[in-house]
């Protein structure tokens, strides 16, 4: 019964079935959190077998227990590219401030995976629904490509897949996504609308080819002590492997390796997961979250959150935790 109810006991079970307020599993695969008067929410992609969101919306007011909102998009608000559906993965959302409006960036898709496109979505609210603006590869430059390249980067750009938003402290946004076939991961910082790159966009200036040549994705930055962290997985499929931590003086870059901050049994296979957000919490105290996927059921896939702690030497640790509570983040007396 502890897995088809909203956790009786205020604690985190990572890799166990996690249900809303109403029973159901909560369908926020890929996801990311956003907070906003003193409300979490939580988007990811809806695995509903036979539902209409491709997003789904989740709030919450403490972290373990969530209430499903609503489809924040739909499937039927999704772009019919040359005749073929799109689908979407990995969405997450920021509030521009200057807009007034919540921005969604996710990784559009077609069947066989060379479309690779960013698609942006916005909202008047967080919960949606959100309105579809465009499908695109903000950089647009495909001179290091060759004729003959399966997802047409020559012509369009380096592909957009795994990805993640991050806004820093001077307001700032950036976009971070696996490019150039997976091989180079970009970061791109946005224009004042947070719907596309700053402008003029130049390299190293206001965006930058990051961990070349590394095969990596699943990205998910954050900062903590003037230094910007950025965890991924390599590219494996739906296998888990092992993850990194890089870290930079600037959120361009350039990222030198920590290696696997994950600590405990299975930390090879990043506890047989793959990262997709760090939510900060207290000072040099996070929430990294990560998925357990099963390609078989995508729906029943799983969430891994764990505690993630800088310490003293700037260095990233997240330890295996059966169980945990967010007051093992407050000071010891």
């Amino acid at each position: 019964m502890l897995c088809q109810v909203a956790l009786a006991k205020p604690e985190f079970r990572p890799g166990e079935a996690w249900s809303d307020i109403n029973g159901d599993l909560i369908q926020a695969h890929g996801g990311g959190i956003l907070v906003r008067s003193n409300v979490y929410y939580w988007y990811g992609e809806d695995r509903t077998p036979g539902g209409q969101g491709a997003v789904a919306c989740y709030s919450s007011t403490n972290l373990y227990d969530w209430k499903r909102e609503r489809v924040a998009l739909s499937r039927e608000s999704l772009p019919l590219i040359d005749g073929r559906p799109t689908f979407v993965e990995r969405p997450k959302v920021l509030f521009n401030p200057h807009t007034g409006k919540f921005v969604m960036w996710m990784h559009l898709e077609q069947r066989g995976y060379h479309f690779a496109r960013a698609g942006i979505a916005t909202s008047d609210q967080p919960s949606g629904p959100f309105t579809f603006l465009k499908a695109f590869r903000p950089i647009t430059d495909g001179s290091r490509f060759e004729e003959n390249d399966a997802d047409r980067q020559r012509e369009s750009g380096g592909t957009v897949r795994d990805l993640n938003l991050f806004m820093d402290d001077d307001g700032r946004a950036y976009v971070f996504y696996a490019s150039e076939g997976n091989w180079t991961m970009y970061v791109v910082r946005l224009d004042a609308g947070f719907t596309g790159p700053e402008t003029p966009v130049v390299e190293n200036k206001t965006w930058a080819r990051i961990l070349v040549h590394k095969m990596r994705e699943a990205p998910a930055p954050f900062k903590s002590g003037g230094h910007y962290y950025l965890i991924t997985s390599a590219c494996t499929g739906w296998k888990p492997n092992e993850a990194d931590c890089a870290v930079a003086g600037n959120p361009l870059g350039p990222y030198q390796s920590q290696g696997n901050p994950c600590t405990g049994p299975e930390a090879g296979m990043t506890f047989v997961s793959q990262s997709t957000f760090v939510l900060p919490v207290l000072p040099g105290r996070f929430i990294f979250m990560a998925d357990r996927w099963n390609p078989a059921h995508l729906a029943e896939s799983r969430y891994v959150w764990l505690s993630l702690m800088i310490q003293t030497n700037g260095s990233c640790s997240i330890p295996w935790q059966d169980r945990w509570e967010l007051s093992s983040f407050e000071p010891k007396k």
